[in-house]
């Protein structure tokens, strides 16, 4: 019922933007009318995602063999044509009557047309453009997505533009508001004065430089190198230790029956990563040192991409909350990868992606001593 309400609204959305000249594009329509200026462009990629048993029952499975698509990715240097073009408040380019769509799915577009306020109006030459969608914190708007659909694209551009053009640019698109997101764009390059907001900005330009969002679950590979080369390549991170650690989680899916699980891990020599803010370098130091990541599914995983291969990566989930993001990057990464989930639901929500994980004490006992037996 909701959903059906949700389509009409849409349709209805478009229907009332057409009679005002404004067309909400697809993604397929961006690219064909994004075509003549492609700079870059790599294929789809597939990888054959294995099994997972779930580590307290051998007789289940966490996940079935999964091909993994990505979606080509492009990046364009695009040059408007003499019709009016301007980047809307939530960093997406409408130019003539079209609406671009280089993210995800349209129906966040409308709300570029909802917003109030003045921004105010800049001039700049080149403009990077590497994020339209509104954040709205649930879906959008968390590390993950940061470090995935923004950092990661934006190391994509970088390797596609000569060197004095990335120079000459400025960074526009509705902000996140982190110390993190700070941290990722001083690595990349971008001094306080050549980024700015644009829900506050009204940037005009001459050349825009954009790139598509792909699969989210499953992003290009060759972004996720990239965007370890240009890390790894500004701190230089060096493994000096292999520690066993445990990340805890304060938010939502905490371990409800956290205090006990760490009374167990404690027997197998883990160390305890309490769930607060550090730095990107702190980050990569942690998870460059580990040998063994144990955790609630939670965006932290995000660091796997610092992890040395051969690490492993034991995730546990909540009954209703089982995706595989990280089981994804685990093997784009070298990694080990182990799954859990006990079955219990929690009634702390009814929201899936809120849900709280309940662990099996006697479960991860038995697991974890047949992982470490010859530790």
């Amino acid at each position: 019922m909701m959903e059906r309400l949700r389509n009409s609204i849409k349709r209805f959305l478009e229907i009332l933007l057409k009679r005002f000249g404004i067309v909400l594009l697809t993604k397929t329509q961006t690219e064909e009318y994004l075509k003549p200026y492609v700079l870059t462009v790599s294929p789809e990629v597939r990888l054959v995602l294995p099994s997972v048993q779930n580590a307290g029952d051998s007789s289940r499975l966490i996940f079935t063999p999964t091909d993994a698509v990505t979606n080509q990715s492009y990046v364009w240097d695009y040059s408007p044509m003499p019709q009016k073009t301007r980047q809307l408040p939530f960093g997406g380019i409408r130019t003539g009557h079209n609406v671009l769509c280089t993210d995800f799915e349209r129906f966040h577009l409308v709300q570029n047309f909802l917003k109030r306020g003045k921004r105010i109006p800049v001039k700049h030459t080149i403009l990077i453009a590497p994020w339209a969608h509104l954040l709205d914190g649930i879906s959008f708007g968390g590390y993950y997505d940061f470090v995935i659909l923004v950092v990661a694209k934006l190391c994509r551009i970088r390797e596609a533009l000569p060197e004095t053009v990335w120079n000459e640019a400025v960074l526009s698109y509705p902000l996140f508001k982190t110390d993190y997101e700070q941290d990722y764009l001083t690595l990349l390059g971008f001094s306080q004065d050549r980024i700015l907001d644009s829900s506050h900005y009204d940037v005009q330009f001459d050349r825009c430089i954009l790139a598509n969002s792909g699969h989210w679950f499953y992003p290009d590979p060759m972004d996720v190198l990239a965007l370890k080369k240009q890390v790894e390549g500004q701190l230089k991170p060096q493994r000096t230790e292999q520690k066993r650690i445990y990340v805890s989680r304060s938010g939502r899916r905490r371990v409800v029956n956290e205090n006990a699980l760490i009374t167990l891990l404690k027997k197998f020599n883990f160390t305890i990563i309490d769930d607060k803010p550090r730095s990107v370098a702190e980050q990569v130091a942690i998870y460059k040192n580990a040998s063994f990541i144990l955790g609630p599914h939670g965006a932290s995983f995000t660091n796997i991409i610092w992890c040395e291969p051969g690490t492993h990566l034991f995730e546990l989930f909540s009954a209703n909350m089982v995706v595989d993001h990280f089981r994804y990057l685990s093997q784009l990464m070298g990694m080990h990868y182990y799954a859990y989930y006990h079955g219990i639901k929690m009634s702390n929500s009814s929201i899936p992606l809120e849900e709280d994980v309940f662990v099996s004490i006697a479960d991860l006992d038995q697991c974890l001593s047949r992982l470490f037996v010859h530790a």
